[in-house]
């Protein structure tokens, strides 16, 4: 006489492993999940480094830009001011604007006052030196001169 009392169970094995499935695949969806976190984190990367590259590339540009202005306000010559327009169409297709400062309310987020003149309040009265944009993020802000109400 077999008494059930005295057989093992047999589903505590296939429990058991049941167990070790779910584990085992709830450590591969970890898994998963923090490789895609991963390859997000590589791409932000490569993105910031490919972007800061560009910038300082752009930066060294500029210069060159802020030369090739000075030699055309000298020079009045058509030459010039076809390279120089073709210079800037380039630097354009790139993502580099010009920031737009005279005539316009100083915002110290895009310019860097470097001289107060007799003038409307706030307003940019001069631009000593042309900022930039690169897609739409400050690369060099405007050098300007802000006005002021003097009162006597």
């Amino acid at each position: 006489m077999n008494s059930s009392k005295n057989q093992p169970d047999k589903t505590l094995p296939v429990k058991k492993m049941q167990q070790d499935i779910d584990d085992l695949k709830d450590k591969l969806a970890r898994s998963l999940a923090d490789y895609s976190n991963l390859e997000k984190r590589v791409e932000n990367q490569r993105q910031l480094i490919s972007t800061l590259t560009v910038a300082a590339i752009v930066n060294q540009l500029l210069a060159v830009l802020d030369d090739f202005y000075l030699a055309n306000n000298h020079l009045k010559d058509n030459g010039l001011k076809m390279a120089l327009d073709k210079f800037v169409n380039v630097l354009k297709a790139q993502g580099v604007t010009e920031i737009i400062a005279t005539g316009q309310v100083f915002d110290p987020q895009s310019m860097d006052c470097v001289d107060v003149k007799e003038g409307q309040q706030d307003i940019v009265v001069d631009t000593v030196k042309r900022g930039y944009l690169l897609n739409g993020q400050v690369i060099r802000p405007a050098q300007v001169i802000v006005g002021k109400e003097i009162k006597n």
